[in-house]
């Protein structure tokens, strides 16, 4: 019979909901040559898009293997769609020409439709791919459907030569936020459904800082956004009526996130600190990472939160902060987190490390099921580029429903099933 310690140690491991061991990643992939710039995980996680300093889009199953690639010439922001069946690439090719295109894709990147933007500054997409925000140099402003029609347009003729400093899009596509790189900062809400406008100028002042951050909620109720320059920033929220709900003076915002809800607000700066306020602009937890904190991912629900830091770290929390996992990554001569991602489900989590590694973790215990291939799968890989698969099991998952999720219930429960039956 075995010792009572050992079911000891699980329930001990089970209370700290850690990992006792470090999470390697299931397949990593390198880009040789460019940076990568773009980054998008489908819903299940079963598909993984790519974008590049010099034009690449790559999508992936959850296996690494290559589905297919395509090759332009500018930066590439990159989107897809929950089922996975298309990809939005949005391209900057030459800001002194104002060059730049938005193309949509198919499952098999087969070009749908193909929009000419000017160099693109702003980029927010509904949750379904539904809607696609665009904003260029010269202030312009569209929406695109998922069929490429154009569904809303702003010249902002009176401020022609204000580029677009920031941009967010509600996860239902109903609002737009963006903002100008003008005298006197201000942000404008659209209702893409009726093209009202709402202006909110009333908190910034004359020479103020730019806005370089918008993010909505899901449902378009609240509006997060940052300005500042240098070493400090002030972070805002407001309600969609303009209402300004608080605002919070913190060191420099590198990302930041909001829930669907609203309820949840994550700031990640440079100080290392994440830090989350409520809607009334309580500091409700915080978090230090090693390194600055400049990358961050929220499941919708907000019970999931990914951060990625400029030394390597990467934390997995859940809503209300507790630690659910937290690993460094190590290369020569340092390794920089520069983008996590993580899936709506919660299934896997994508990070890319000094620019030009993907690592892909799955968090389930059995890894991600890719969807079926398209008819002909012979598509190489990019020259400079390789991908290779990292033969190691995942064993812990951290899908969170408090106060430990089903996934981990379902995992430790058939540890003690295993440990049960081998003591009988």
């Amino acid at each position: 019979m075995r010792p009572a310690g050992a079911v000891l140690v699980l329930a001990l491991l089970i209370a700290s909901c850690i990992p006792a061991m470090g999470m390697e990643p299931l397949w990593t992939h390198g880009v040789k040559g460019e940076h990568i710039t773009g980054l998008a995980v489908s819903e299940d996680a079963s598909r993984l898009v790519l974008g590049t300093s010099m034009g690449g889009v790559s999508l992936f199953d959850s296996q690494g293997t290559l589905c297919w690639s395509q090759r332009h010439k500018g930066t590439m922001k990159v989107e897809i769609s929950p089922d996975a069946f298309l990809v939005v690439a949005g391209e900057s090719e030459s800001r002194e020409k104002d060059k730049g295109a938005l193309r949509a894709y198919d499952h098999d990147g087969t070009l749908l439709w193909m929009k000419h933007t000017g160099w693109i500054c702003g980029y927010g997409v509904s949750e379904d791919l539904g809607r696609v925000g665009v904003g260029n140099r010269l202030g312009q402003v569209a929406v695109y459907d998922r069929e490429g029609f154009e569904e809303a347009w702003e010249d902002n003729l009176l401020k022609r030569y204000y580029a677009v400093s920031a941009m967010g899009m509600s996860s239902d596509g109903t609002y737009l936020a963006y903002s100008l790189v003008e005298t006197t900062p201000a942000i404008y809400l659209l209702n893409v459904d009726t093209w009202a406008r709402r202006t909110i100028k009333s908190v910034f002042r004359e020479h103020g800082s730019e806005v370089h951050t918008l993010r909505l909620s899901g449902n378009g109720t609240y509006v997060l956004a940052a300005s500042g320059e240098g070493s400090t920033d002030t972070v805002y929220l407001f309600t969609n009526r303009g209402v300004l709900q608080w605002k919070e003076t913190v060191p420099h915002i590198i990302d930041m996130e909001i829930s669907a809800d609203g309820t949840l607000c994550v700031i990640g700066s440079d100080d290392g600190y994440i830090r989350a306020f409520d809607p009334a602009g309580n500091l409700i937890w915080s978090r230090c990472m090693d390194g600055a904190a400049q990358s961050l991912s929220l499941t919708p629900q907000g019970d999931l939160v990914v951060a990625g830091s400029g030394r390597g770290e990467i934390f997995v929390l859940s809503g209300n902060g507790t630690p659910v996992w937290e690993s460094r990554v190590t290369r020569f001569p340092a390794a920089s987190v520069d983008l996590v991602e993580v899936s709506c489900e919660g299934n896997a989590l994508v990070a890319v490390v000094n620019g030009n590694e993907v690592l892909f973790f799955s968090t389930e215990p059995e890894p991600v099921t890719p969807l079926p291939l398209p008819a002909d799968p012979a598509v190489e890989p990019p020259p400079g580029q390789e991908v290779t698969a990292a033969q190691s099991s995942v064993l812990f998952p951290f899908g969170v429903d408090a106060p430990f999720g089903r996934v981990m219930y379902r995992e430790w429960g058939s540890i003690l099933r295993s440990v049960f039956q081998a003591d009988r």
